[in-house]
């Protein structure tokens, strides 16, 4: 090959390797949500870890007043919603992985509670 052609062949293979290194870089890029999740809550407490497709734990007792909050552990979402009968209503959005849902139970009485995309999941509050 004349040196102008060899020149031609390998700028033209830098500039295909470059650009394959972009494109490459551009597929594998992930940007973090603006709202990044927060860490991943353990049970304990007045919280309660959704994961396993499970709630941990699956009952918990509480004074009335108390605020409990569910955190999804799961790589799928879920949906946590008062069965009917529960002295009060309550029901979350859908929750993605990392997100949590909250409510405040101030009466007094057992509040059963399932997830709506996976009812085979379910949970009991106790309130005294």
């Amino acid at each position: 090959m004349p040196s102008d052609s060899r020149w031609i062949f390998y700028s033209g293979c830098t500039a295909l390797l470059v650009l394959a290194c972009v494109i490459a870089g551009c597929a594998s890029y992930q940007s973090t949500p603006a709202t990044a999740a927060p860490p991943a809550a353990t049970s304990g407490g007045n919280t309660i870890a959704i994961k396993n497709f499970a709630f941990d734990p699956a009952s918990l007792t509480v004074k009335a007043g108390t605020t409990v909050t569910w955190t999804n552990q799961d790589s799928v979402p879920h949906i946590i919603a008062s069965d009917t009968g529960s002295p009060a209503a309550f029901s979350s959005s859908s929750l993605s992985t990392g997100a949590s849902y909250s409510f405040t139970f101030t009466q007094a009485g057992t509040y059963a509670y399932h997830c709506t995309i996976h009812p085979s999941m379910k949970g009991t509050i106790i309130v005294q």
